[in-house]
């Protein structure tokens, strides 16, 4: 074989050397362009428009996105910038909360999965200046004052659920219940008595309604993941088909007699939907938003009100020093009577123990802001250069658990809320219901129906336990439900002060 000529050889070297240094050059440029848009200002590229199945990276899949960010904040502290999900960061910071409280927007892909139900613009992805002008014309409707002509009937609702347990105790020897169950029923009713000032319908069945729900929210949520069949997918269309039968069924009602519509009942939601002018056409609400509205304050309000109670129960079970405290404090405020709106706010410690319980199960377990311009983020350690097209996610259960925030924040401690205690809690560590321009509009009737309700339970009840503590599950999804339920033991109390 003749061997090649110098010059060959030559020019061979010439040009692998050549390819080797474009090769370098192009890997040091790439690694200096990562560097400055990644590290110095945390640019990630822009959100997919449409949230499908191949958007959901399969390591958030596997856990769910709740336990993924806990695991990531538990890995790189209170701000998480390394995520599979695109132009995304993961803060639990509070003074980075409180840097961003003044940001209105909401990722709309998160919550798109929600539009079988709530309507394409609905007012959870409404931007900042549209969502703040409806909620100055719903915020009177969900004021306390506004459903003090209703609070009787609420309590009567929870008084008749209460009274057919004991009635199962003495005719049927049956005193453990499905608490999350019950509480959902409860929370369910209130609601509309709440919205609607209306009862529902005798022949309303409402396990089946509760069924529809519970279709429609789970399988919408799991759907974004790809693990529906056909049949479930078939099942919650008809269950939005019924959902939506019965809120256009009291949508008519309530248009029909507007002639008749007493001050009460015009002051409610549904009242100013069937009344008022729709802000951004200044023309009557159409049917379509009014049932869209509806859907949203019930699903949320009837969903986290229920599972708040439930989970404040599931506490008290385990620590019969609190349990016992909870009932000294009602006996000496109501001796023996039912509570009325006032005294609700004379029973301080059981406040204390709902709040304890919303930091430990907090009914939604993580909110989301969306940037519409650039900002500077300011943390506890550094300031971050956001662009446009980011997306914030708050895990409120990674902000409640923090041992930086919450000393051996696993453990059920009422007292932390305690006047003492709570003077010296981090500013915006403690936010179930949500902070900053899109905080809850119904927190304050949330928390009425939740200590009413846990009032009456604990009036006439003492509660244990009643399933393997290891069987209690909570289901880090759309709301935090216990994917068990919670089986409590009611135990009538002999020894009521009156």
């Amino acid at each position: 074989m003749t061997p090649l000529p110098t010059i060959y050889i030559t020019l061979y070297i010439s040009l692998q050397s050549t390819l080797i240094l474009l090769t370098l050059t192009l890997i040091l440029v790439i690694s200096s362009l990562y560097l400055f848009f990644f590290q110095s200002t945390n640019i990630i590229p822009i959100i997919p428009e449409d949230i499908e199945d191949k958007h959901i990276p399969d390591e958030v899949k596997e856990v769910g996105l709740v336990s993924f960010l806990r695991k990531k904040h538990l890995k790189y502290g209170w701000i998480v910038t390394d995520l599979p999900l695109v132009n995304t960061i993961s803060i639990i910071d509070p003074m980075a909360i409180k840097s961003s409280l003044h940001v209105g927007d909401r990722p709309k892909n998160l919550y798109q999965f929600l539009e079988p139900i709530l309507g394409k613009d609905h007012l959870q992805v409404l931007n900042a200046k549209s969502a703040s002008t409806y909620r100055e014309l719903f915020g009177p409707s969900l004021e306390v004052d506004a459903f003090a002509g209703q609070y009787n009937d609420i309590r009567t609702l929870g008084v008749e659920m209460i009274d057919r347990w004991e009635k199962n105790i003495v005719l049927k020897h049956e005193n453990v219940i499905r608490m999350q169950d019950q509480s959902l029923e409860y929370s369910f009713k209130a609601t509309i008595k709440a919205l609607t000032s209306a009862d529902l319908p005798r022949n309303f069945d409402l396990r089946v309604y509760k069924k529809a729900y519970e279709d429609v929210i789970g399988g919408l949520f799991d759907k974004q993941f790809g693990v529906i069949s056909e049949l479930r997918n078939e099942r919650i269309q008809n269950s939005i088909i019924h959902l939506f039968e019965v809120l256009y069924s009291l949508i008519d009602e309530r248009k029909d007699d507007v002639d008749n519509i007493n001050d009460k009942r015009r002051s409610d939601l549904l009242g100013l939907l069937v009344t008022e002018k729709d802000p951004e056409t200044g023309e009557n609400f159409k049917d379509g938003k009014i049932r869209s509205m509806m859907s949203i304050f019930l699903t949320f309000g009837y969903l986290t009100t229920g599972v708040a109670i439930s989970w404040t129960i599931f506490c008290i079970t385990q620590d019969r020093d609190v349990q016992i405290k909870i009932q000294n404090e009602i006996d000496r405020v109501l001796k023996g009577r039912l509570p009325s709106h006032n005294d609700l706010s004379k029973l301080d410690y059981l406040t204390q123990v709902i709040k304890e319980s919303l930091r430990l199960y907090p009914p939604t377990p993580f909110l989301s802001r969306y940037l519409t311009k650039s900002m500077n983020l300011k943390t506890n350690k550094e300031s971050f250069h956001l662009l446009a097209g980011t997306t914030i996610l708050y895990p409120i259960t990674s902000i409640h658990e923090d041992e930086q925030l919450f000393n051996n924040s696993k453990k059920f401690d009422p007292s932390r809320f305690s006047s003492d205690q709570f003077k010296k809690m981090e500013p915006l560590s403690h936010c179930p219901f949500g902070f900053g321009k899109r905080v809850c509009p119904a927190e304050e009737l949330a928390m009425v129906e939740i200590k009413l309700m846990l009032c009456l339970i604990m009036q006439r009840f003492h509660v244990e336990l009643a399933m393997p503590l290891s069987k209690v599950v909570g289901n880090e999804k759309f709301v935090l439900m216990a994917r068990n339920d919670i089986y409590v033991r009611l135990v009538p109390r002999e020894d009521i002060e009156e």
